[in-house]
């Protein structure tokens, strides 16, 4: 191989330009790296390869995104293998809600959008409307693009005080996803996600006060806990909220058969809630 070829560490195509790095490796798209990721348990990867997640001197990443991608790494296996087992499915609409974007979106928060109607019982116009509200907020923040911590808060915006019902699902074909979820940061546009910093600095110190809410509950996903911690950002109102949507979210769980809240379970929650 000459000096000049890079090839991927999982296909081994030569790679014209570097697209996705990883200590010192490089992959040529998403699916490689994801194919890469799923070879080793999350445990085992996360323990080999965390630190390619840190910022350091010779790279730029978001400080926070290997304490995001680690949760995957020390949530018990019951519940990791279930939302795993789901992630296609979960991610059904993730590509489609592009078409209907008029700005930047991080791929999570495409994701958690997608997520809320995976199980068909969150009528398809809301999603519309829930996008519109995410990038209303964005735009008042002046920010270049919508971040999970907006899509989350549009979903809280526009929640009600419902009791929960049992609906009959009718779940969308699943659709492999074009995102890794822990290749997305190191992707990310620095600027974009040097705002998304600002905002997840105020979501982790606001944790300990959802982890009060759950005390004594089911189990919850580590990064479903982050998410009800960004609803109580800047919000007089906030723990009200979450104490509505966490019982909500635990009988849907329960509904789907699953041993804890994933991030599935709440956004299909949280839609109901918004319908």
């Amino acid at each position: 191989m000459s000096d000049e070829q890079i090839l991927c560490h999982e296909c081994g195509k030569d790679l014209v330009m570097k697209f996705i790095e990883l200590q010192d490796m490089v992959f040529c798209s998403t699916s490689c790296f994801e194919q890469f990721r799923n070879s080793m348990s999350r445990r085992e990867f996360f323990k080999k390869y965390g630190a390619g997640f840190k910022p350091d001197e010779q790279h730029w990443v978001p400080k926070y995104s290997n304490d995001y991608v680690q949760m995957c790494g020390y949530c018990p296996a019951k519940l990791s293998e279930t939302c795993r087992a789901e992630l296609d499915l979960s991610g059904a609409f993730h590509d489609d809600v592009v078409e209907t974007e008029t700005m930047h979106w991080c791929c999570h928060a495409r994701f958690v959008l997608s997520a809320a109607f995976s199980d068909g019982t969150v009528p398809l116009p809301l999603l519309g409307k829930l996008q519109r509200r995410a990038e209303e907020i964005t735009r008042r923040q002046g920010i270049r693009g919508v971040t999970t911590i907006n899509i989350v808060n549009a979903f809280a915006d526009l929640g009600r005080p419902i009791p929960y019902i049992a609906l009959a699902e009718n779940p969308p074909e699943p659709k492999e996803l074009s995102m890794s979820h822990a290749a997305a940061c190191l992707l990310c546009n620095p600027d974009f996600a040097r705002e998304c910093e600002a905002q997840v600095e105020k979501e982790f110190k606001l944790v300990g006060i959802v982890k009060k809410h759950l005390k004594g509950r089911m189990l919850w996903c580590a990064h479903t806990v982050q998410s009800l911690a960004e609803i109580l950002i800047g919000r007089a109102n906030g723990e009200e909220i979450i104490d509505r949507i966490i019982p909500f979210a635990e009988k849907v769980a329960a509904e789907k058969g699953h041993p804890g809240v994933i991030t599935r379970d709440l956004f299909i929650a949280m839609g109901r809630m918004a319908a």
